[in-house]
Parts: C-alpha cells; sequence; structure tokens
C-alpha cells in the first residue's frame, strides 16, 4: 500500500508541471504567431483613414509599401535619404545642397533618436518604420548621432551651389 501512495503522490506534481510547460510553450508559440500581424508602424497608424490627392505608392527595399506625397515645394527641395539599420547610419556622410532636406528612416527593429551637434531640434524617439525630417538652410557640416545609441554618428554636408 505504502508504494501505491508514493506513486500517485509523485504523479501529481510532475503532472502539474508539465501542464505548465506545455502551456507556456503554447504561449510562445502563439506569441510568435500574432506579433507580425500587429506589427504596425506608427505613421501606418497614424495615417489610417486619411485620404490625400497626389499619392505616389512604392515598395522600398524592405519589401515595405511607402506612401510619397509630392508637391512642387517638396520637389524643389528633394533631398536625401539616410536609413537606419543594424544600429548604423547609412550612408553615414552624405552631401546635399542648400535648401535641401534629410530625410532618416528608421530601418531598424530598435527606436531610435537624432541629436545635433549644432543644437538644432532632432528627435528623442523614432520607432521602427518612422522618419523625421531637417531641411538645412546654410553651408556647413553638420553632425549628429544617435539620442538613445550615441556611440551611432552620422555627418550631413551642405554645400553651397
Amino acid at each position: 500500500m505504502t508504494t501505491e501512495n508514493n506513486t500517485k503522490g509523485f504523479r501529481r506534481p510532475l503532472a502539474v508541471f508539465g501542464g505548465l510547460l506545455t502551456a507556456l510553450l503554447a504561449l510562445a508559440a502563439f506569441e510568435l504567431m500574432v506579433r507580425p500581424a500587429f506589427a504596425v508602424s506608427a505613421e501606418d497608424a497614424i495615417g489610417a483613414g486619411r485620404t490625400t490627392r497626389q499619392r505616389t505608392v512604392t515598395t522600398d527595399n524592405t519589401g515595405h509599401d511607402a506612401v510619397l506625397q509630392k508637391t512642387a515645394e517638396s520637389a524643389a527641395k528633394a533631398g536625401a535619404k539616410v536609413s537606419i539599420a543594424n544600429f548604423t547610419f547609412t550612408p553615414a556622410e552624405i552631401t546635399i545642397a542648400v535648401g535641401e532636406s534629410v530625410t532618416w528612416v528608421n530601418d531598424d527593429g530598435a527606436p531610435h533618436g537624432l541629436e545635433y551637434s549644432d543644437g538644432a531640434k532632432g528627435t528623442d524617439l523614432l520607432l521602427p518604420g518612422a522618419s523625421f525630417s531637417r531641411q538645412f538652410d546654410r553651408p556647413g557640416t553638420y553632425d549628429y548621432n544617435c539620442s538613445v545609441h550615441p556611440y551611432m554618428t552620422g555627418r550631413v554636408v551642405v554645400r553651397a551651389q
């Protein structure tokens, strides 16, 4: 009789542990399946439901659709793009003309920010998929870094026309 009682007493905690382990694995698998369904950039969420007259939809090299709005002013002051990916700015140094702008796009999975050595206002938090632009009106060299990861640095060189 004592052997039978010891066996039953041992099986119950083992069954509970196995059930908990199974539930944990099922939860992890469910999270991996559901996460991509809710992966929406802040721009997509904010811009949902808005309509504009001139919209051009293109697909970038990451497979995401990008919506570009073009006006006469933005076409005249078109600038350059800096990608933030793998905790680096690409290109690390970019040269533009006076009056042009630079757009930084967070193509990384982590949030980043921008702060400029000339004291201009940057952005504290740039979530994955979001972008930030700055227009440069004077010639010069503008160094910047990520406000979240200060070791990430870049430079904008603005040339007089």
